[in-house]
């Protein structure tokens, strides 16, 4: 894997480090459900590429749908416990920015994993998701809602740090439609003080 920054590669080490203690502490299902309720009425069928599928915890959902899918991370000991849980399923190591299929997807779930893309590199990491779907793709994005970007540490995994950057609504919006991609639908999860889901339906131009 190439092209990463320091706060990325730090990020991705934290995540090959604590790979089966990140599937046991992120073991909701439907954890997205009114996302995916959405997502589904956009996109019902079609090939679907999922973008930092971790563990694999909303692969289930997606091709319990019926989807043709391929999860991607850039993390392999993520990538083996989603192979764990979903056998069958076809998963491929590579970063996002490295993304490049010979055939273009109907859509995509890139669910928080934005979140850990600098601020100076969203433009990058969204052009990279573009230029592998087809025109009318229908994408789903989860980023936390703040300012700014910092690294942080979690104290259940092991104090691994991690580093995030935060938007707002509109400020997310904005570089959205700079990319061709209006949003459908949206939605808010404001799980703690320190964690809201800001969610974006969108379809590419």
């Amino acid at each position: 894997m190439s092209g990463l920054t320091e706060p990325e590669r730090i990020t991705k080490e934290s995540y090959d480090s604590v790979s089966d203690e990140w599937a046991d502490t992120h073991k909701t299902e439907k954890f997205w459900q009114e996302n995916f309720d959405e997502f589904f009425k956009f996109l019902p069928e079609g090939r679907l590429l999922e973008i930092g599928c971790g563990s694999g915890r909303d692969a289930r959902e997606l091709i319990a749908q019926g989807y043709d899918y391929l999860g991607t991370d850039i993390s392999a000991n993520q990538l083996a416990v989603a192979r764990k849980y979903n056998p069958g399923a076809a998963f491929e190591q590579v970063s996002l920015y490295n993304l490049s299929f010979s055939e273009p997807f109907d859509g995509f779930w890139a669910a928080a994993v934005l979140i850990h893309v600098p601020k100076n590199r969203i433009d990058e990491a969204l052009a990279a998701i573009k230029r592998n779907m087809k025109a009318k793709a229908v994408g789903f994005i989860a980023m936390k809602e703040g300012e700014g970007e910092a690294i942080q540490t979690k104290d259940y995994l092991k104090n691994t740090p991690y580093f995030f950057a935060f938007w707002q609504r509109d400020e997310f919006r904005d570089v959205l439609e700079n990319h061709g991609m209006t949003s459908l639908y949206e939605g808010y999860i404001p799980m703690s003080h320190g964690t809201k889901w800001l969610t974006y339906v969108v379809r590419n131009s």
